[in-house]
């Protein structure tokens, strides 16, 4: 389950409306902050035009003439180039400000959908997709344009502001690095916090990894944990490209892999070794589970995304989905008693791909935490505003649940932070 891929996670593209390649250099060298731009007067402000990806900004329109109607559209490009826009439309107060608060330019960031190309015809096609800009160990962030265009008054039919925000994947002093199967027997990404985290400060590192979408989708998430200042690492175990080694499907996909990579990460600078939790969603929440359950001297914490409660059969062929040290996980309930920590579940009411919500109860039964968004659908993994899936609907439109996908991110996505920082 979960969002299909739209390319291979490794794929890099210039991404932005401004440079944002940065590779591991500092962010901050290679993103001044943003002059806003405007005519008569008229300017974008924002209180933080630079920040992490899955942090609110509170962005106002100033200085236009009271009454005066305006469309802001913000807009991006993927990591295939293609333009992403959402617009809202308002009208300006009798201070001449049009304020969209942290809500309205969440709301912006949140509802971008494909203006071209091929991923617009996702839309109505009943699949999944979302916005994805290049991958965060080759682009430290990507950016976004605010323009806002009069639609009356006497600048009618003209841009009289633009701006743009940095939205930043990996903050000042975090560092990236590739893993490969030949070189590190894991393939992902490695994500580490600034240096100087230790001792007494050294918190609990997170090991990611999503669904049958395969790849290495968890990387932003990972990127995001490590600007928090967690050692986090991405884990790609199937679908990981030409030479990997990985198959290419969830079949017999060995728990020794995952231990292996929690290994390697509870040894890494500000790492607490005894802190470390596994984070994953839908298909791979099976596995998350299975870890915390039957490594439980490796693994800590559970956090469970759209989960399954129980070992489901292979993916998209084979004999079984999982094994441990070579034999197979027979399918049926994932008991909870050996885990040392904290089992979150966080599911939607809504999932038409599988009934999380039940799993959810099922594992709250076994002592799990839960959190239940009832109109929210498959998508409520991970963090907010960074564009999670969007479902296509019919006619054009996009599903009911992807407005409360982006609700159920932004509420549940802190009590994560929290059980971490536990």
């Amino acid at each position: 389950m979960g969002r299909i891929r739209i390319a291979p996670t490794a794929t890099a593209v210039a991404m932005a409306l401004a440079a944002t390649a940065c590779g591991a250099s500092d962010p901050a060298k290679a993103h001044p902050e943003p002059k806003p731009t405007g005519q008569h007067g008229v300017r974008f402000a924002a209180d933080h035009p630079v920040a992490r990806a899955d942090a609110p900004v509170h962005v106002r329109l100033e200085g236009i003439a009271p009454g005066t109607k305006v469309s802001i559209t913000a807009g991006a490009k993927d990591r295939h180039d293609q333009r992403w826009a959402a617009t809202l439309r308002r009208t300006a107060d009798e201070n001449g400000a049009v304020d969209l608060g942290s809500d309205g330019t969440a709301d912006l960031l949140e509802r971008m959908l494909p203006t071209g190309g091929r991923a617009k015809k996702l839309i109505g096609s009943g699949k999944a997709f979302s916005y994805h800009p290049g991958p965060p160990g080759r682009q430290r962030s990507y950016s976004v344009r605010l323009t806002a265009t009069a639609l009356s008054g006497k600048d009618k039919g003209e841009r009289v502001a633009r701006r743009d925000l940095v939205r930043q994947w990996l903050t000042k002093g975090t560092t990236h690095r590739e893993l490969t199967v030949a070189g590190d027997k894991v393939a992902g990404d490695l994500y580490l916090p600034p240096e100087g985290r230790g001792g007494d400060s050294a918190k609990a590192p997170v090991l990611v990894f999503g669904g049958s979408e395969g790849g290495n989708s968890g990387t932003y998430t990972a990127a995001l944990l490590a600007s928090h200042g967690h050692p986090a690492m991405s884990v790609c175990y199937f679908r990981c490209g030409k030479d990997s080694g990985r198959p290419n499907g969830i079949d017999g996909i060995d728990l020794d892999y995952f231990t292996r990579a929690g290994r390697l990460l509870r040894k890494q600078r500000g790492a607490d070794p005894e802190k470390l939790a596994v984070m994953g969603n839908s298909r791979g929440s099976e596995a998350a589970q299975l870890l915390g359950q039957r490594r439980p001297e490796v693994f800590r914490d559970v956090l469970a995304y759209a989960p399954s409660s129980k070992v489901n059969g292979p993916y998209l062929s084979g004999t079984t989905a999982w094994t441990d040290h070579g034999e197979p996980i027979p399918t049926g309930p994932i008991p909870l008693d050996r885990v040392r920590g904290t089992v979150l579940a966080v599911a939607g009411g809504n999932d038409k791909m599988w009934g999380s919500a039940a799993s959810a109860a099922a594992m709250a039964r076994q002592g799990a935490k839960k959190l239940v968004y009832p109109d929210a659908g498959h998508h409520v993994n991970w963090f907010p505003l960074g564009q999670p899936g969007q479902e296509g609907g019919r006619d054009g439109a996009v599903a009911a649940t992807a407005a409360a996908d982006q609700a159920a991110r932004g509420s549940s996505w802190p009590r994560a932070l929290d059980l971490l920082d536990s």
